[in-house]
């Protein structure tokens, strides 16, 4: 799944060609991705209008007009591809945007489990109102974060993927983040002091701008809107590695399973 890096490496790469531009048109190829698409809602509320703004809540991409905004997520493959054509011309394209004066953007998902959607500017979504803080908004503070983990017996690990607490950080950028911070995945989020907080939470930003400049880690079905891959993946110091040694101190690098998810880590390193 495309994670945040991914999905802020196409915000930006959206930007010049949608921000400020009327959307002109709008094809639809299905009813339905992961959840039923409102079409005639979209096409009333965005045709015609200009794009405010597109920003990024968690793994979700939100196009803003006056009235509220389209909101896109890629879900397992999806990409947007920028064409020169309002006909599609790959299979899998399930919507296309034609957004002033030539850009067509394709809408492409193999697997359906992303999403186009409405969200009223007065009302949220429930895919969205619950999400918690967005590891790189100058707000977000390792203060804050301590308060949330206050008594919280989870794992700094669990605390990390939840999106209740942090907003878009997935499996790959939580073991990198851990390992730069020289934290172990299993210490109880409540446990850590401000000095680590401070610590973590400039590690998570510095991984995940790392990764956004190197245009996302690809690890299946990742494309920019030119088609490129990220390149991140060749740069992961214990995501994938088990076995292998560790990039600091030579200790092979160890694999155990977080709620569900493989976690990476090197015991020697990771202490705190």
């Amino acid at each position: 799944m495309p994670e945040l890096p991914e999905v802020e490496t196409l915000r930006r790469a959206l930007l010049p060609l949608v921000e400020n531009k009327r959307i002109l048109g709008i094809r639809f190829f299905r009813k339905d991705l992961r959840f039923p698409i409102p079409q005639d809602q979209i096409k009333v509320q965005v045709i015609n209008k200009k794009t405010q703004r597109i920003v990024r809540r968690a793994k979700y991409l939100l196009l803003q007009v006056e009235t509220g905004s389209m909101l896109w997520h890629l879900g397992m493959s999806g990409r947007v591809i920028q064409k020169n054509t309002m006909d599609p011309d790959e299979p899998h394209t399930h919507a296309i945007f034609h957004f002033e004066p030539d850009t067509f953007l394709h809408y492409i998902d193999p697997r359906r489990f992303g999403c186009i959607l409405w969200v009223p500017a007065s009302e949220g979504h429930p895919l969205i109102n619950h999400l918690g803080l967005e590891p790189l908004a100058p707000d977000t503070t390792a203060r804050a974060l301590k308060q949330n983990a206050r008594g919280r017996k989870a794992s700094i690990k669990s605390f990390l993927m939840d999106s209740r607490q942090l907003a878009g950080v997935g499996n790959i950028y939580a073991c990198e983040s851990l390992f730069k911070a020289g934290i172990g995945p299993k210490k109880p989020a409540g446990n850590l002091r401000l000095k680590d907080w401070e610590i973590l939470l400039q590690s998570l930003r510095e991984t995940l701008e790392k990764s956004i400049q190197a245009g996302g880690t690809t690890l299946r079905d990742f494309f920019n809107t030119d088609g490129k891959k990220g390149y991140y993946i060749i740069q992961l110091n214990v995501y994938g590695r088990e076995n292998q040694p560790c990039p600091l101190c030579k200790t092979p690098i160890s694999r155990i399973v977080q709620i569900g998810r493989s976690t990476f880590f090197c015991k020697s390193c990771q202490r705190i």
